[in-house]
């Protein structure tokens, strides 16, 4: 159960909590959920949303318990970062982030769960941002809903890399990426969405580049689908080149501004 205490400054005199709560970045649909389901308290006594607070005062949010109904599994998680907030995971390529359909089992979040319950957590699982089957890497996750809420207002650096088809020089690829029918493979389409990506080359042999990749947005297959709309396809990617299905696309790097410290959090993967 996550708790967050504040205090009262002189600026937030004769404020209701309510609003109060809002200038903290509690969403309304969250502290709904705060009053139904935990608790608020000023200087340990439970108040309704609408006492007005008093310079000096401390204000304590209890968050809602969260239900995890993610099955645990014993599977090996490489933890790069960990705080009582938020983890950086390193995940290996081939595994899912989520259960579905066609991999109900062995994934992430099955992983996650079972991390949560050897460290008695009670938590749902938040993924700040996904990565597919066969991407490796970084990812972020959000041990609480409201550091989730927050995280998905800010900014992450992402940095990925990979070899492709081709001589590859440097540039920005701008081009919207369309699903159609709920389609596994993406297309360039103007009915997509926004979609830009910054490539550049690191080393070229043998008519095969490897190339860093930085996002400006994060959409579904976003460097495999530009990559290849611009004639360099990852090699070994059958969906969108002509591979035979094993490539080596990685979250390389990700930077990005803690939600509760305001410091600057940056990790580079570790190859082995």
């Amino acid at each position: 159960m996550m708790i967050k205490k504040y205090l009262v400054l002189k600026e937030y005199h004769q404020y209701r909590i309510d609003e109060f709560a809002y200038i903290h970045q509690i969403s309304k649909r969250l502290l709904k959920a705060i009053k139904l389901e935990g608790d608020i308290l000023v200087d340990g006594i439970h108040q309704t949303v609408r006492y007005q607070l008093q310079e000096g005062e401390i204000v304590t949010f209890v968050f809602p318990p969260e239900n995890n109904h993610v099955m645990p599994e014993n599977i090996p998680l490489k933890i790069v970062y960990e705080d009582q907030y938020l983890m950086v995971i390193d995940k290996e390529s081939g595994i899912p982030c989520i259960p579905t359909r066609g991999h109900l089992s062995h994934t992430l979040a099955n992983a996650i769960s079972f991390y949560y319950q050897q460290i008695g957590l009670s938590s749902t699982i938040h993924l700040v941002n996904r990565l597919d089957k066969e991407t490796a890497g970084l990812m972020i996750v959000a041990k609480y809903r409201h550091i989730h809420d927050l995280m998905s207002k800010k900014h992450i650096y992402r940095l990925y890399r990979a070899h492709v088809n081709g001589k590859v020089g440097n540039g920005v690829i701008n081009l919207p990426i369309y699903s159609e029918d709920n389609q596994m493979k993406r297309i360039i389409d103007e009915r997509g969405k926004a979609s830009i990506t910054h490539y550049q080359c690191i080393q070229y042999h043998d008519n095969i580049s490897w190339v860093e990749c930085l996002l400006e947005t994060g959409r579904t297959h976003q460097i495999r689908v530009h990559m290849s709309a611009i004639g360099h396809p990852l090699i070994g990617d059958t969906l969108y080149g002509n591979g035979q299905g094993c490539f080596d696309l990685t979250s390389y790097k990700v930077c990005f501004i803690h939600p509760i410290t305001q410091k600057i959090i940056s990790l580079t993967k570790k190859y082995d």
